[in-house]
């Protein structure tokens, strides 16, 4: 993978504004997208560690589709009411809960788990690339959502994210 310029950095980052014009708008794609496809992913948290391959509860995902899927509904007070408590506690595969607005980020993961010679044949170049609003490197990012205690943590996160 080569680095991009700034420049494409930048329109990259005013294309993603245009689809999702607040952080909430992505995350509601992203678990919309979750819920209908039962893939596996990470979530990270603003205040806790992050949940690594992990999917939503199937009753949770169903339940979301359900009102999500019925727009007429989200109008009205019941349906409001309803979307409003699953987003206060999202149920992931695992029996843990969170809240919609303590999500940093959901990374996809594959269906299969990753293997040994997918995470030793990552490309770390990838890494470096600038891809945040402030200009960080990839790694960078994952380093602060994934709470990495150790460089060789950091890798081992890097390599796993690049190999997904």
């Amino acid at each position: 993978m080569t680095n991009i310029t700034d420049a494409q950095a930048a329109d990259a980052r005013r294309r993603l504004d245009e689809l999702f014009p607040s952080k909430f708008s992505h995350t509601m794609f992203q678990l919309e997208y979750y819920a209908g496809t039962h893939q596996k992913f990470d979530v990270s948290f603003y205040q806790r560690e992050p949940i690594l391959d992990v999917c939503l509860e199937r009753d949770f995902a169903h339940e979301l589709l359900a009102v999500l899927n019925r727009p007429h509904m989200l109008m009205r007070r019941p349906g409001a009411r309803r979307l409003s408590a699953l987003l206060k506690r999202i149920v992931f595969s695992d029996g843990a809960t969170a809240h919609i607005d303590d999500i940093w980020t959901i990374n996809h993961m594959p269906p299969d788990r990753l293997t040994i010679a997918a995470l030793d044949s990552a490309d770390l170049a990838q890494a470096e690339v600038r891809a945040g609003y402030g200009g960080e490197t990839i790694r960078e990012m994952l380093r602060e959502t994934y709470r990495c205690a150790s460089a060789a943590e950091e890798d081992w996160f890097v390599r796993r994210w690049i190999a997904s």
